[in-house]
């Protein structure tokens, strides 16, 4: 994740784009699909080098033999017994993370408990902290097809669990998302069969536009687990005999079945880029429809309704389906491999683009088109997101990853293949004008006739932070203090979780070390933590494995290792740092004449302050400062108080190393960050003096140069109330809050005048008020 900083210039994501219709940014993805494609990396990985990952159906799902019969009409069985499955067993789960009871979680469909952890996965991937979404408005909306695990449990009614009804409930799949991230905007299961997830894309942009929720959570969820969905869908003939999805090909007899769990973070695009969000890519558009009344039945579909929503939705987004320029580069189909739906598609795809007569000769007139079935099967509940993953993937890596079992056009398609060509090997995305950003398209269609359609495009983003990205880190010294913080629920867990990253450091040691820092910065805070400072992607792997050998040799885990340097028993101290507001005066004259250690370092940081260009010395002395008394101080002077503090700090370090007591970790704040970085050894005592001594000069002097007074003041108030008084009618435009210190901390910022306005009104009012200096 890159660290994305305001102002933001798109080329032209939001060109001829309707008002009202702002695109939406997808800002965090997380899947778990067959192939070990347990990441959206993996899924490109896999997607970019296909293999074929069909297995057959293992006997802890159900025996396929028992329910086998090679004609699909027959009673009571089905003709397949191999599918596209998970390699991680659907049953283990963690329980305890996710707050569920064992006796419930036994209970709880596969399909909800993969979902919990997939969509956990999906915020760490958007740099989105569980801990600061709860409580928001936040809008969850999945796509389901079956539940198998409800069938499985209902067989035997007398042995039903006490939980089954929770644990199997269709609504549950989407409310217990929010019921365990504490989320209060919409949340629901949409089940249009296999159009069921994109269908609960399209709600989830619309519930974003309308303003009903400021972030949304859109997902998919299929886990097979028993045999009844095959036998129906093989009377239906919807299966291939062979357990292959063979799209537009000759020999396309069907789809294959496949377990598929996915989610995404959406965000408005202006709220993902004033946010400083890691975007992969953009949903233009989307729409929803449906066949309505078909002569052939209802599960048989209509190119004229699939055309005819591909039209609307380009117009809708400004854009025109038949023009080269406006159309996408690539077209991610249904493509499911069944007789009726194939060419269906195909024509709707050529009437929409090229219209029924267009014919070309040019080999550029080309529109790419793919499936991700025929590598992974059809996910069905979660197909319409496993294509927007396939094609987000790659408008990101700018490829057309290939389809597999892709031999022979099928005669059927063949009439309206003239302008199509289905990639067979990976290829580079077709030549753009400068500054335009690759579109791809999502099809998905349920066997009731609910289509939807999404127009999905790459995120062209110019920032100054981009420009001058520096890959050490931003300092040009090499020198990156920030700490990496690794988080886990558990111990265990912990040690997991740092052996992943050593393996993937080791595999990546070109990973630029300040985004690494910023995105672990942006997960969910868990209660087992560690953190590393390091310099370079060599540094960290030598920390972290010598951490994880510590962890591993202990008795008592992490208790004796969780900080570097610790022994058993040793305490572990924590030094905090205070800024500017805590002064008084003489606060350090007890300390002079106590210890005479004191008075010999505060004379050493005079004489380095003496060394400084002569017209930059300052003329008075640390010493006589800290023992002037109230009449006499100047510690309220910002050119005085913000030395001097810092000469408080750094005595009050070396009194305590010399007391033997050493700080495991500091943190500072404002100012205090230079007594914080004296006492971790990044600076000696002479430049922590020259850095405060400047810093509270130049305070000073762009105090001197400015009409009007400026001024700031603590307050003991909640970040509601301050930004409701900041907006008070005599206060507003002369008065803002300058930091967010805790829940209840606040620091206010303005001119002199309407600050002390404020305090006064403050003081009234009973509330903790004091004007800093």
């Amino acid at each position: 994740m890159k660290q994305i900083d305001p102002p933001f210039t798109s080329s032209r994501q939001a060109r001829n784009q309707p008002a009202g219709q702002e695109p939406v940014a997808i800002v965090g993805s997380a899947c778990r699909f067959p192939g070990g494609a347990s990441s959206p990396s993996k899924l490109w990985d896999l997607l970019r080098q296909p293999r074929d990952v069909l297995r057959t159906i293992p006997e802890d799902r159900f025996n396929p033999e028992g329910f086998y019969h090679p004609d699909g009409t027959h009673h009571g069985t089905s003709n397949v017994t191999q599918s596209y499955l998970l390699e991680e067993d659907p049953r283990v789960f963690d329980s305890g993370f996710f707050n569920i009871k064992p006796v419930e979680a036994h209970a709880t469909d596969p399909q909800h408990r993969i979902l919990l952890e997939t969509v956990y996965e999906a915020l760490e991937s958007a740099g989105l902290p569980m801990e600061g979404m709860a409580g928001s408005q936040t809008a969850v909306y999945v796509g389901q097809m079956w539940c198998d695990y409800n069938d499985h449990l209902q067989r035997d009614m007398d042995s039903l669990p006490t939980y089954a009804g929770v644990g199997t409930a269709r609504s549950i799949l989407s409310n217990r998302i929010s019921h365990f991230f504490d989320w209060h905007g919409p949340s629901a299961t949409i089940d249009t069969a296999c159009s069921s997830s994109l269908v609960a894309v399209y709600n989830a942009v619309m519930t974003l536009r309308n303003g009903d929720a400021p972030v949304a959570v859109v997902a998919g969820a299929n886990i097979i687990l028993t045999p009844e969905p095959y036998i129906g869908e093989s009377k239906l003939k919807m299966l291939s005999p062979d357990s292959r999805s063979r799209m537009w090909d000759e020999d396309a007899k069907g789809y294959a079945r496949g377990d598929g769990v996915a989610a995404l973070v959406l965000k408005p695009l202006s709220a993902a880029v004033a946010d400083g969000d890691h975007i992969e890519s953009v949903i233009r558009e989307c729409l929803v429809n449906q066949d309505g009344r078909t002569a052939e039945g209802i599960t048989v579909p209509s190119s004229e309704a699939q055309a005819e929503l591909i039209r609307r939705t380009y117009a809708k987004s400004g854009l025109d389906a038949t023009n080269v320029d406006d159309r996408c580069q690539y077209f991610e189909a249904h493509g499911t491999g069944t007789g009726a739906g194939d060419p269906r598609e195909a024509r709707a795809i050529a009437t929409a683009f090229f219209g029924p007569n267009h014919r070309s000769d040019d080999p550029s007139d080309k529109l790419y088109v793919g499936s991700i079935k025929t590598v992974i099967g059809h996910t069905e509940g979660t197909a319409g997101i496993a294509g927007i993953l396939k094609a987000s993937l790659a408008v990101q890596h700018g490829e057309i990853p290939p389809n597999l079992l892709f031999d022979k056009l099928s005669p059927a398609v063949a009439p309206f293949y003239t302008n199509l060509e289905i990639a067979t090997e990976v290829k580079s995305w077709p030549l753009l004008a400068p500054g335009a950003p690759r579109r791809a398209s999502i099809n998905s269609f349920g066997f009731g006739g609910t289509n939807a359609h999404v127009i999905l495009e790459s995120f062209n983003k110019i920032t100054a932070h981009d420009s001058n990205h520096l890959d050490n880190g931003g300092d040009p010294s090499g020198h990156w203090l920030s700490p990496f913080v690794f988080s886990a629920s558990s111990e265990k867990s912990l040690r997991a979780m740092i052996q992943q990253y050593i393996a993937y450091l080791e595999d990546n040691p070109n990973t630029n070390v300040r985004d690494l820092s910023f995105t672990l910065s942006r997960r969910s805070v868990l209660a087992c933590r560690v953190a590393f400072p390091a310099q370079s992607v060599g540094d960290l792997v030598a920390k972290l494995a010598e951490w994880l050998k510590k962890a591993k040799a202990s008795p008592d885990g992490l208790h004796s290792t969780r900080y570097s340097g610790g022994a058993a028993g040793q305490s572990r101290i924590l030094g905090v740092f205070t800024g500017q507001g805590a002064q008084w005066a003489a606060m350090g004259k007890e300390l002079i004449t106590s210890f005479s250690r004191v008075r010999s370092v505060l004379l050493e940081m005079d004489r380095s302050l003496a060394t400084l260009p002569h017209n930059d010395r300052p003329q008075w002395s640390i010493v006589d400062e800290l023992e002037a008394d109230q009449g006499r101080s100047r510690v309220h002077l910002a050119a005085f108080s913000q030395p001097l503090c810092t000469a408080v700090q750094v005595v009050l370090v070396d009194l305590l190393r010399d007391a033997g007591i050493r700080f495991k970790a500091v943190v500072g704040h404002s100012s205090g960050e230079i007594g914080a970085a004296y006492a971790a050894g990044f600076i000696t005592a002479a430049s922590a003096i020259r850095i405060a001594y400047y810093r509270g000069r130049a305070t000073a002097l762009a105090g001197n140069n400015r009409p009007q007074k400026g001024a700031m003041m603590a307050i003991g108030t909640t970040l509601e109330d301050a930004e409701e008084f900041c907006n008070v009618d005599t206060l507003k435009g002369r008065i803002w809050i300058a930091a967010v210190n805790s829940p209840s901390s606040i620091t206010l910022s303005g001119d002199a005048d309407a600050m002390e306005e404020a305090r006064l009104i403050l003081e009234d009012e009973g509330k903790f008020a004091r004007l800093l200096k």
